[in-house]
């Protein structure tokens, strides 16, 4: 496979179908993922990692569906820009079943060397998404909020 074809797995398969164990080829013993910014801790290293963290957003929100919007490779790298839908219906990093209806976007680095995801750099908004499930308000009220504290 090539690196969008493996991408495109990683994706599809493991993301969007739930074969986890697929995981075991995709990702070498070692790997270990480094997000970018600040996100959730993320658990161990290897293939079961991974299964790890795709299993949490599944348990929060079962019907998340992952799709790539745009793709830019570079060997032995590539750049993708997605956008992750669904359903907040379980607890999803200690935050409580909403019932919304959430959209993340995000942007991730992945190297791929010798049929395997060697690298994975992930950044996406965060801030929006714990917008969307009610645990921080809206930019507009942030904003409002900071402008009238400093005026008084």
């Amino acid at each position: 496979m090539d690196a969008r074809e493996i991408v495109e797995t990683f994706v599809e398969k493991l993301w969007n179908q739930r074969q986890l164990d697929l995981a075991d080829d995709l990702f070498p013993k070692g790997f270990a993922a480094e997000p970018i910014a600040h996100q959730p801790i993320w658990q161990g290293t290897g293939p079961d990692s991974m299964k790890h963290h795709i299993q949490e957003w599944v348990n929060g929100v079962p019907d998340l569906q992952m799709k790539i919007i745009a793709s830019i490779a570079q060997d032995p790298q590539i750049w993708v820009r997605w956008e992750m839908i669904g359903t907040h219906r379980g607890v999803l990093y200690g935050i409580p079943p909403t019932g919304h209806t959430i959209r993340a976007l995000g942007v991730t680095l992945l190297t791929i060397e010798q049929g395997q995801i060697r690298r994975l750099q992930t950044i996406f908004d965060g801030l929006g998404l714990m917008q969307q499930l009610d645990v921080l308000p809206d930019a507009g009220t942030l904003i409002q909020n900071h402008l009238s504290h400093i005026s008084s």
